[in-house]
């Protein structure tokens, strides 16, 4: 089967899916409104208006950050399902990020004492019935305790990165292991899946995956560097293969003394035309982030007619609909917080 029979399905469904973005014009509109319901009755004529509608009064940020989400996991499904099998299970992955949030928020959930109710709420149910896990999941957020929650995953693959967090849990009363191994976990299985696609997938694919793994181990890293983390932990902390980035300037990174030494190792990588320095440490890394975003969705915006019978097709779509969900979270909670426009629109990924 050739390349374009493949893809033929899901380019018909991207196309109509491009066709309902939103205009530039359209979302700093939404950064202008007056207040949070104004944003929402500016939707109503957009692909957001089913999940919008949905809300129950009042309307807040945080739940039209929710109705942004479900639409987002709507499109995902629909490309997966008609994606050719490979390049579906590399997407998944996007679905893989959701459930692995979960598992975070009903952790943090469980350790602060939430009820049960208050934990379900940040589950996205679409993404675990997809899974075929539903009812873990709701039996996960009633756990009474961290440890039965590990123990409810026992023949899961998730239960080997859950265990070995829950002894350092025991050993230290620390949380953030958990997210530390949920996150190793995660970018585990984007190599794993990166390297079970065909030799012509991984050409579109790489750039995608680059920017996702290696950034969050030189966006880490500098954070935690920031913050005097010991380097033997942050050895464990950040990802253990790499696209772009050589092992060993990972280990001069992790090695470095300081925040300073770590910058100047960055800006020998192929990521260091990201980085600016600033008077501000933590403005540094922001801004730095805020350019690769916007790097990767320009990559996307330009790529999409190149790419239309590959996984970079899927990919591209994707990554402008995530954008796209940025924006309107960023309007949404902006605009509720009382930001300016101005300020607002600095946000914005455009």
């Amino acid at each position: 089967m050739t390349s374009a029979s493949q893809y033929a399905s899901v380019l018909a469904k991207i196309g109509v899916e491009r066709s309902k973005f939103l205009s530039e014009t359209k979302i700093k509109g939404l950064s202008e409104s007056k207040n949070i319901q104004e944003v929402a009755t500016q939707l109503r004529d957009s692909d957001y208006q089913g999940q919008v509608a949905r809300i129950v009064p009042p309307i807040t940020g945080l739940k039209m950050e929710r109705a942004f989400n479900e639409n987002f996991i709507e499109s995902l499904l629909m490309i997966i399902k008609n994606s050719p099998k490979k390049a579906g299970d590399f997407l998944k992955l996007y679905l893989l990020s959701y459930e692995v949030g979960h598992l975070k928020a009903i952790l943090k959930s469980i350790n602060g004492k939430l009820s049960p109710e208050e934990r379900l709420s940040k589950i996205y149910f679409q993404v675990e019935d997809y899974f075929g896990r539903h009812m873990l999941i709701e039996e996960a957020a009633k756990a009474p305790t961290l440890t039965h929650f590990v123990y409810l995953f026992k023949g899961s693959e998730y239960y080997s990165p859950l265990n070995l967090a829950l002894k350092v849990h025991e050993e230290t009363g620390a949380t953030a292991p958990f997210d530390i191994y949920l996150d190793r976990y995660y970018y585990e299985k984007l190599c794993e899946r990166f390297q079970n696609l065909s030799s012509k997938a991984k050409e579109y694919a790489k750039f995608y995956a680059a920017m996702d793994n290696d950034t969050f181990t030189l966006l880490t890293v500098l954070r935690g560097k920031i913050l005097n983390v010991d380097p033997n932990r942050l050895r464990i902390i950040i990802p253990q293969k790499y696209f772009l980035l050589q092992k060993s300037d990972v280990e001069s990174l992790v090695s470095a003394v300081d925040f300073e030494s770590a910058l100047k190792v960055t800006l020998q990588t192929p990521f260091g035309k990201y980085f600016s320095k600033t008077q501000d440490p933590y403005e540094t890394v922001a801004k730095a982030e805020k350019i690769i975003n916007q790097e990767v969705l320009d990559y996307a915006k330009k790529s999409r007619i190149l790419e239309s019978f590959s996984i970079g097709l899927p990919l591209g779509f994707l990554t402008m609909k995530r954008a796209e969900i940025h924006n309107l979270v960023a309007a949404s909670l902006g605009v509720e917080a009382g930001m300016k426009p101005e300020a607002l629109c600095n946000l914005l990924l455009i």
